[in-house]
């Protein structure tokens, strides 16, 4: 890849994320002991696992740390702003001391753009989880929101609020903002929003959509409980080894929009899933060697009297009902 297309690639990451954002300015290196680095406090990204990790080891083993980790001056330590995955490495291969970029005095906004913008400058969208997915769209929507920009995603955000989620229509035409927004995240108005909601989700059923085991459209009927009953129903939904499917998440919505769920509404739904489902009726056929021996010359009426009193008999003889 040429030097100017992964310059262009970078500029663009950042872009994606803050439009009038320049690169990130560099600082004196210092080489500061590993102990000293913590994690940033809130940092929503994954760490490296697998063949990536074993790569990163691999270089950190041979030629060490050879960019800068970025951190912010605490008090008796240092915060990685840019970087956990290489510190992650080199705690890995036991060194001691890495060189650090230091920062001082920023802002809590400040702190956090740092670690989404080298994050973004590592990791190409399509790399990220759904759930870091929603959180890079929630910085960006909010920069657009405030600047008064794209009317037809707040429309579609504030639809998605109330419950509303619609098929979307292919060969609708688009607006030329809606156009753009396309081609900036390569994902349409819709999606964006269903994204959105998922910053809603509480931590654990977050981890079920980033680990595919609950798709978006389920997650998203999710988001809209109380962040404690999402809580409750996930751990009861564990406790009772119950899967819940899309249907159920869809109800669940539905009749928190009538009524404010509480545990006891959660725990009686769950419990009626947990029932075996009875068939309201069932059609039973007589063998043939059964029908000639009883009821070959019996009328369809005198055959059925006579099983019924044979049941009745039955149960009250062998089963005591």
């Amino acid at each position: 890849m040429s030097k100017k297309l992964l310059k262009r690639e970078i500029v663009d990451a950042v872009d994606f994320l803050l439009e009038d954002t320049s690169v990130l300015e560099q600082g004196d290196i210092q080489n500061i002991e590993l102990d000293l680095l913590e994690a940033y406090h809130d940092h929503p990204f994954t760490l490296y696992t697998g063949k990536r990790l074993d790569d990163m080891v691999e270089s950190v083993k041979e030629n060490g740390i050879l960019s800068p980790i970025i951190v912010l001056k605490k008090d008796n330590n240092y915060e990685i702003l840019s970087g956990h995955n290489r510190v992650n490495a080199a705690r890995l291969v036991n060194l001691k001391i890495v060189p650090c970029i230091v920062k001082e005095n920023l802002t809590d906004k400040e702190a956090y753009t740092y670690v989404i913008e080298t994050n973004l400058m590592q990791r190409s969208f399509s790399d990220l989880l759904p759930t870091e997915k929603a959180l890079v769209l929630k910085i960006r929507y909010e920069k657009i929101a405030s600047q008064g920009k794209r009317n037809d995603l707040k429309n579609e955000i504030d639809r998605l609020n109330q419950g509303i989620i619609e098929k979307e229509n292919k060969a609708e035409d688009k607006t030329d903002s809606r156009k753009e927004l396309g081609k900036e995240y390569s994902l349409s108005s819709a999606s964006i929003a269903r994204y959105l909601r998922l910053n809603e989700l509480s931590d654990s059923w977050k981890q079920e959509v980033d680990n595919g085991k609950i798709g978006l459209t389920m997650a998203v009927d999710l988001s809209y409980l109380p962040k404690e009953i999402q809580e409750y129903l996930y751990q009861q939904c564990e406790a009772l080894e119950l899967s819940l499917k899309p249907s159920d998440a869809k109800m669940l919505h539905l009749m928190n929009r009538q009524e404010d769920l509480n545990r006891e509404m959660v725990t009686t739904y769950l419990l009626n899933l947990k029932k075996p489902k009875m068939k309201e009726y069932q059609n039973i056929k007589l063998s043939q060697s059964i029908y000639q021996k009883f009821f070959q010359d019996k009328a369809k009426e005198e055959a059925e009297g006579i099983i019924e009193k044979a049941l009745k008999i039955y149960f009250k003889e062998y089963i005591g009902q």
